[in-house]
């Protein structure tokens, strides 16, 4: 049965020092950390007020919902070769097998693309002992708070997201960049449904841009930036996720957008549900990030 949850979100809490330090996180992968060096200055906080995460099974026509008009779209694919976090293990693997399936999901859902570069993956799941210590960067644990992914690459921190397309692409960048440039994630589970801490997207019709807060993220060599949208009483964003989100369930949505006009950004967090079971098994998926370009 479709389930609207109410629930509280953590949002970036507005600290007064970010109006001369930017905010900002280290990850420590392979690093080893000095016991006077911070990590982040970011200060989080949940909302004063429930929200509603709408079901989107129980919308009779969910599939009004598009990439175009609200950010995000849910749609049926078959399961993926891949179905457990060890078949991720092989890079070459992933780069031959699972991605170029990632790739005809893009090219099906989005219309006219011209060409797509698949930058970054992950796998989310909760972490075992050993999986901590191993500190793979490609498995990550669940994403707790309201935020809009970004590039990362090897540049100087800030800098444009046109430069960085630049340094990917530096043979096609003149050409892919006389044309719409999106940021779309796509967003699955593997091994199963979901029945625990599935993950929420906002319409991003609903989103008020100027609560933006850009914070710079530096994991290994890479640079980037993360955006985190502040909590706002006074306006409410519209919030949905799938139940029982199975394998064959693809999410895609936007992290950015060159059209004018178009929706730029789509917010996301995971969640957890009222009275799971204890047995229920813990939520894995896999992301993936890919620059589209469309002329």
């Amino acid at each position: 049965m479709p389930s609207d949850i109410q629930t509280k979100l953590t949002y970036l809490h507005w600290q007064n020092s970010y109006t001369h330090t930017r905010p900002y996180r280290i990850a420590q992968f392979g690093r080893n950390k000095k016991n006077d060096e911070r990590t982040h200055n970011l200060v989080f906080h949940k909302g004063d007020a429930a929200e509603t995460i709408r079901d989107i099974r129980g919308i009779n026509d969910f599939t009004k919902f598009t990439l175009e008009t609200n950010g995000f779209v849910y749609a049926k694919h078959p399961p993926p070769l891949f179905t457990q976090p060890k078949d991720f293990l092989d890079p070459e693997q992933v780069r031959n097998l699972f991605l170029p399936e990632c790739e005809a999901i893009l090219r099906k859902e989005i219309e006219g693309v011209d060409r797509i570069f698949i930058f970054d993956w992950k796998i989310r799941k909760k972490k075992s002992a050993k999986e901590r210590r191993k500190r793979n960067p490609n498995l990550l644990k669940f994403a707790r708070q309201v935020h809009v992914d970004t590039l990362l690459t090897r540049d100087e921190l800030e800098t444009s997201l046109t430069e960085r397309i630049r340094n990917h692409l530096p043979e096609e960048a003149h050409h892919l960049l006389s044309g719409r440039v999106q940021m779309i994630n796509m967003w699955r589970p593997i091994g199963g449904p979901v029945e625990d801490d599935p993950i929420a997207v906002c319409d991003g019709r609903t989103l008020d841009t100027t609560k933006l807060i850009g914070t710079n993220m530096i994991r290994g060599d890479y640079n980037g930036t993360l955006m985190y949208p502040l909590y706002d009483p006074t306006h409410a964003c519209q919030w949905y996720y799938m139940s029982g989100q199975g394998v064959e369930d693809v999410l895609l949505f936007k992290s950015f957008d060159s059209q004018e006009g178009s929706v730029k950004h789509v917010p996301h967090t995971s969640f957890s549900l009222p009275d799971v079971p204890d047995d229920a098994p813990s939520r894995i998926s896999v992301e993936v990030r890919a620059l589209v370009f469309t002329h």
